[in-house]
């Protein structure tokens, strides 16, 4: 997880130090940086302040101001997307004691459906275009609308920058299916580790939490970290006559046959392409076990920020590591906070939401969470510089530690699950530093 500039909270956040992940997650911008984006060829700053601005919270509710721009780098958009991230006054509010939601959950509407730990919002699978405009067979903006994605896998709507897609670089990925990072490099807001449990991308407008795709193979918290899968396969078909559920439709809400040509409604002109399976939202149907998750694309289980437990939804990728559907979730699980929708008036609250803050808050300081929590540790990692393992001396082992680089970038995460040692081998020589649940933040060097 990309996190450069900003203070030791929010980068310790999936270790477990404090007991309040949904204050700590976010990537609050506490050095003034820019966004950035390519234009010409040239990584430029795009003026606009990015990532978080500030947490307020109250018992029941975290608010989160934003201005939808990320640090990392965007742009192009190859399809002729015209537009570029840009400010909007975001102000998103999390409830803090998430409730279950009706029996079969929540459909997921178009635009915003949460907010990633640096404010800017991710969308559903849709793309807001049907075949022959039918609202039967709904476009997978996975698939219609990859041309468009920047290497961190977003892309603008009328300047709103959003992800509909796990926000990794495409090259971070075993066989890349849009080749624009050659050219234009963005660090995204993480990159996969498949030895460490996934960090907190993150929060749904229920309340619960949003992981990346590693995970403890159980729910209880054991097991070896796993690749979740979603319970979501293409279906087995070459003909688009029916629906997932059994729903024979009439001649003319037939879809494209599989294979067949179509032309995207977006950009105009667009060439004709092949209606391959998993074009189409309809063409995949959710199979119960046969994967970790469940219709909505989470669970229940215990992660290294809720070591009792919590649901949770999981952005899921294939075993190539490239986004596999609904890539999110796909409904929601928790009653919702639904004033995060619509577009409410400029001002005050946000002129993106309909949210307002009509109750006392209190403002975030990550600075003093640090000092009331940060002590000294009873123990120390060794050796100093290390090769392919450290082990850890002391009477107080602690709960868990994260390994970081000198870019701030969470590499690696250990708990005391795994015993005393560390693996380190398939690291690159360079200099880190482990931060631990004990508060201490340790420089080491690794070497060859």
């Amino acid at each position: 997880m990309k996190n450069i500039g900003f203070s030791l909270s929010a980068v310790l956040v999936s270790i477990g130090l404090f007991a309040q992940p949904e204050l700590e997650a976010w990537q609050i911008n506490t050095d003034g940086a820019n966004g950035q984006f390519w234009n010409n060829g040239q990584l430029t700053d795009n003026g606009v302040v990015c990532d978080v601005q500030l947490v307020q919270f109250s018992a029941d509710n975290v608010y989160i101001t934003s201005t939808g721009v990320p640090r990392y780098a965007t742009a192009p958009f190859n399809d002729g997307n015209p537009s570029q991230a840009s400010e909007t006054a975001y102000l998103f509010r999390i409830p803090r004691q998430p409730e279950q939601g009706p029996a079969g959950g929540t459909a997921t509407g178009l635009g915003h459906t949460a907010v990633l730990i640096n404010g800017v919002p991710t969308f559903n699978a849709l793309d807001a275009f049907s075949y022959n405009n039918q609202n039967i067979w709904h476009q997978n903006g996975g698939f219609f609308e990859l041309a468009g994605f920047d290497c961190a896998k977003g892309h603008p709507a009328m300047g709103r920058y959003h992800h509909h897609l796990m926000p990794n670089p495409f090259s971070d990925s075993q066989d890349v299916i849009n080749p624009v990072c050659s050219d234009y490099p963005s660090e995204g807001l993480l990159t996969i580790d498949s030895n460490s449990h996934s960090p907190i991308l993150g929060y749904a407008f229920d309340g619960y939490p949003i992981y990346g795709p590693y995970a403890f193979a159980n729910e209880d918290g054991t097991g070896e970290l796993v690749r979740v899968e979603s319970s979501y396969a293409v279906r087995n078909i070459s003909v688009r006559h029916e629906l997932a559920d059994g729903t024979v439709l009439d001649p003319n809400q037939y879809g494209p046959d599989v294979g067949a040509l179509v032309t995207p409604a977006i950009p105009p002109g667009a060439e004709p392409v092949e209606a391959v399976l998993g074009a189409y939202i309809e063409d995949f149907e959710f199979i119960e076990n046969s994967g970790h998750l469940d219709v909505h694309n989470g669970r229940f289980g215990i992660t290294p920020e809720y070591p009792n437990g919590t649901y949770a939804y999981f952005a899921t990728i294939d075993e190539n590591w490239n986004p596999a559907f609904p890539y999110f979730f796909a409904s929601y699980y928790g009653v919702i906070a639904t004033d995060n929708f619509g577009q409410g008036p400029p001002g005050p609250g946000g002129s993106a939401t309909n949210v307002s803050i009509n109750e006392s808050v209190e403002t975030y300081d990550s600075n003093s969470i640090i000092a009331e929590n940060a002590s000294e540790s009873a123990g120390r990692w060794f050796p100093n510089p290390a090769k392919q393992t450290i082990t850890w001396s002391g009477e107080q082992l602690p709960e868990a530690c994260q390994l970081l680089d000198a870019q701030g970038r969470i590499v690696s995460h250990w708990t005391s699950t795994h015993g005393s040692q560390w693996e380190l081998g398939h690291l690159a020589p360079g200099a880190y530093y482990i931060a631990g649940s004990t508060g201490m933040r340790t420089p080491i060097l690794i070497e060859k």
